[in-house]
């Protein structure tokens, strides 16, 4: 009795041992099925908005690091400037306001000036300028215009907005590298074919992120004034030199006459000559016409 409940014991322990051994082989072989299926999911997931979501939460960080990150990175501000002023002399102003810009490394990036019926010019310039001297250059501004009519200032933090788009880049490039990593090890023709849709996704969303985030580093280094102008010097109308050419207009005239005796002339030649075989016997009829009347009346 007491073998038989030895044996029964070594063939449990045996079966315990051939099913945990059972176990480890199907353990291996669904992991790689697992990774796989993972593949899929983030493939699947590489939506535009989705996966900027899920990959923040799952790699980018908790909304604590994203303040450090906030925290840490420098203040973004973008200033938008609105000039309204008069100036007497718009040639003076527009140099002396050449010569700031030239100082302070501006550029003009739109010009649009018009010429009133009384000769004065008005227009607006749409000026990019540093933005540590944004406000130097405002007051330059002031100072070389004469008079300022309206001045308004803008600004608008856009950190967060960076920082967002900063943690949304961060998440796609690292969809980005396990699809690369994915795209590799993969043997099937429908998956490469699905991994490569998702890959161009997510790069394609990539370099929108880095679209905006140029856009707004852009915006925050160099700041926008828009310069509306009117000059108001009074322009003194000068003598008409049109109506003071004499000489001018007499040769114009004397030429028009030649042509019209010229072109009269060349259409009588053509007439005549054109026209002669008709036009002779006409003549002839009439000049034998008036020849008996003469002659009767001679008689």
């Amino acid at each position: 009795m007491e073998n038989k409940r030895k044996r029964i014991f070594l063939l449990f322990i045996f079966i315990l041992v051939f099913t945990a051994c059972s176990n480890n082989n199907d353990g291996e072989e669904s992991s790689n099925e697992a990774e796989f299926e993972t593949l899929k999911d983030s493939s699947d997931e590489a939506g535009p908005s989705e996966t900027s979501e899920k990959g923040l939460s799952e790699t980018a960080a908790s909304a604590e690091t994203e303040e450090q990150a906030q925290n840490q990175k420098e203040q973004m501000i973008i200033y938008e400037a609105h000039i309204d002023l008069e100036t007497k002399d718009f040639n003076q102003f527009e140099k002396s306001l050449k010569e700031q810009m030239n100082e302070m490394d501006a550029y003009m990036v739109e010009t649009n000036i018009q010429k009133s019926d009384h000769g004065n010019r008005q227009g607006h310039l749409r000026i990019r300028v540093p933005q540590p001297n944004f406000e130097t250059f405002l007051n330059a501004v002031e100072n070389i215009s004469g008079h300022i009519q309206s001045r308004n200032i803008n600004n608008r933090d856009v950190t967060k907005n960076y920082v967002d788009l900063e943690s949304r880049l961060k998440a796609k490039e690292e969809i980005e590298a396990r699809l690369l990593s994915f795209l590799d090890r993969a043997e099937a023709t429908e998956d490469l074919v699905r991994i490569s849709q998702d890959l161009e996704r997510v790069q394609s969303d990539i370099e929108s992120l880095k679209g905006e985030m140029n856009y707004l580093e852009n915006q925050s280094d160099f700041s926008t004034i828009t310069i509306s102008f009117t000059e108001t010097k009074v322009m003194v109308g000068g003598v008409d030199q049109q109506n003071l050419d004499t000489w001018d207009r007499t040769k114009q005239a004397f030429v028009s006459s030649v042509n019209g005796i010229v072109t009269f002339a060349s259409w009588l030649f053509i007439t005549t000559i054109g026209y002669s075989p008709f036009l002779i016997p006409l003549l002839l009829i009439a000049w034998l016409w008036w020849w008996r009347k003469a002659k009767k009346q001679d008689t």
